[in-house]
């Protein structure tokens, strides 16, 4: 669905949308507030039907695809996301998941009776496969894989067989639960429940009414093991391009679809929430889409929304409507969300991904772009927490792997080895305790990296040591201890400063630590320490939560 202001924009739109596989037909109504069961044929601005045999699918371009050891390995993860790519214009010309089209015995004849593309699609994995194996060739690899979908089909064929629940007559929990209790020796509970979820969604042959479904009762699953096969229908759902325009709304770009679909991914709400909600709210479906990745209870279906920005960025579609410039701030805008501290969304991956967007935007090709590019990154980051997570999911990347690693060590070590001080390294005016922890941040993501152990430890020991030099340079630990404040506020000062978040265990902390076991040795210290707090009641409390930081500091071993 898609709004425009005009009749003649609508129709170009409506033309856009009809140019795509798994569309029969467009109308462009009028907006008058009307339900769309309501209409009338004045209401209808356009309307054009495609002719029926029109369209012939074929199998998507990939990549790369995954090596595939079990039956399982179809059903979910990467194999399954594959064949959704694969088979992308066949799922939507038919309005069906993978997942239906892999547990439904009428779906799999259907696909099995097309031939020329299920080989097609077989003959494409395995040349990806027997690549990426010494002891075997396309040939091998064809034969195993049509192997495996004789056996998708017969476990499909055999379930048609067995007695099952329907969801619509027992109710959701009520279906899992019986198909729980009635689990024989040998069979498998993920594809039992797979199978019932598919008998009903494949009786509705639209992606909005199957998302709705599954949202549905996602909201009152009580089963985790079936929250993970809801998961898994979803996830597959939204791999179609209607289902995600729908759930984005109007966008002015790319760019700012990009950023939409990350803040969705993310679990942050789109807008407020309406009051009383409802399922018959027409954003229901979405809002509660949104609360339930915010939980992580879909992470499939937070990955595959996380892996469509990812593959857009790869492409060479522009982000904006603008000139290059415009292009570049979107982009800087995409950055923020995606690198919002020192932790990367998407990984390896996305830091490929974003590397390679970035020589588009540059305009220089080849392996000199990408590492023109990578280096070009750095500034537009600006925050050394942001450069760190860049780097160091770069590093993990099989771009970092092959051809930039030698430049991600040059760029660490001007980041860390060559600063001469901490406040050159964090230039932003921040208060001591935050530029602390921003630092410790990065020193703890470096220990967490992939660098060798050695790289590991030069790049944290500078690090420790540019903060035990902040410290004393900037005589903060006498400030907190000289000052005239109460006792017990400058100890739990004291304790704060050797939290895990605010200082790594090292030259920093040890000293912040020397200061503390000083005063913990005074003879009467707990008795000096609440002496100034009035109240009984209030002087236990402080002690015993004091003695709790001091426990998570380490002190008590």
């Amino acid at each position: 669905m898609a709004t425009a202001t005009s009749k003649d924009e609508g129709q170009a739109e409506a033309l856009k949308v009809m140019s795509r596989a798994g569309t029969e037909g467009v109308r462009v109504i009028q907006d008058t507030g009307k339900s769309i069961h309501d209409l009338k044929p004045e209401d209808i601005l356009f309307e054009k039907l495609k002719p029926k045999g029109e369209e012939k699918v074929f199998i998507q371009n990939i990549d790369d695809a995954p090596l595939c050891y079990e039956l399982s390995d179809f059903y979910e993860g990467e194999g399954r996301q594959t064949i959704n790519r694969l088979f992308r214009a066949y799922l939507d010309k038919h309005n069906i998941t993978a997942s239906e089209a892999l547990h439904s015995a009428r779906e799999m004849k259907r696909l099995l009776d097309d031939g020329t593309l299920l080989f097609s699609a077989v003959a494409k994995v395995a040349t990806f496969q027997a690549a990426k194996l010494e002891d075997s060739n396309a040939n091998d690899r064809r034969e195993t894989l049509f192997a495996f979908v004789d056996h998708i089909n017969a476990a499909a064929q055999k379930t048609l067989q067995r007695p099952m629940p329907r969801i619509r007559d027992v109710g959701f929990n009520e279906a899992i639960a019986e198909i729980k209790a009635s689990i024989k020796e040998g069979e498998d509970r993920g594809y039992l429940i797979r199978s019932a979820i598919t008998t009903e969604l494949v009786e509705n042959r639209s992606y909005l009414g199957k998302l709705a479904q599954c949202i549905d009762w996602a909201v009152i699953c009580e089963d985790p093991d079936a929250m993970l096969d809801i998961d898994i229908f979803i996830s597959d759902i939204l791999q179609n391009a209607e289902v995600l325009k729908d759930m984005l709304g109007h966008q002015r770009d790319t760019g700012s679809a990009l950023v939409t679909m990350i803040c969705f991914a993310g679990g942050e709400p789109l807008g407020e929430e309406p009051e009383n909600l409802t399922p018959e709210h027409p954003d229901y479906t979405n809002i509660q889409l949104n609360k339930l990745i915010g939980a992580g209870k879909l992470p499939e279906s937070q990955a595959v929304l996380v892996d469509r920005v990812r593959r857009q960025l790869e492409g060479i579609g522009p982000l904006s409507k603008g000139d290059r410039e415009e292009e570049r701030e979107v982009f800087h805008g995409l950055l923020q969300k995606l690198i919002p501290d020192c932790n990367m969304v998407g990984g390896p991956d996305m830091a490929e991904a974003v590397t390679a967007r970035q020589s588009t935007i540059i305009n220089k090709g080849g392996q000199k772009g990408m590492k023109e590019a990578a280096a070009s990154m750095l500034p537009a980051l600006a925050d050394p927490a942001r450069k760190a997570a860049y780097l160091l999911s770069l590093l993990e990347s099989k771009l970092g792997k092959d051809l930039l690693r030698t430049d991600i060590d040059t760029h660490l070590d001007a980041m860390f080895v060559s600063t001469p001080t901490l406040n050159h390294l964090v230039r932003e005016k921040l208060p001591p305790n935050k530029k602390m922890a921003k630092v410790t941040q990065i020193f703890h993501k470096i220990k967490e990296s992939s660098l060798p152990e050695p790289r590991k430890e030069e790049l944290t020991s500078r690090i420790d040591d540019l903060l035990a030099s902040y410290i004393v340079d900037g005589k903060i630990l006498d400030k907190i201890d000289g000052s005239d404040k109460p006792l017990h506020i400058k100890a739990f000062m004291l304790v704060s400063m050797v939290q895990p978040e605010m200082l790594p265990k090292g030259k920093a902390s040890n000293m912040a630590r020397q200061i503390i076991v000083n005063h913990l040795k005074r003879p009467n210290f707990e008795a000096e320490l609440v002496s100034q707090i009035p109240d009984p009641q209030d002087q236990a409390n402080t002690l015993r939560k004091f003695h709790e930081q001091l426990h998570r500091c380490g002190f008590f071993g």
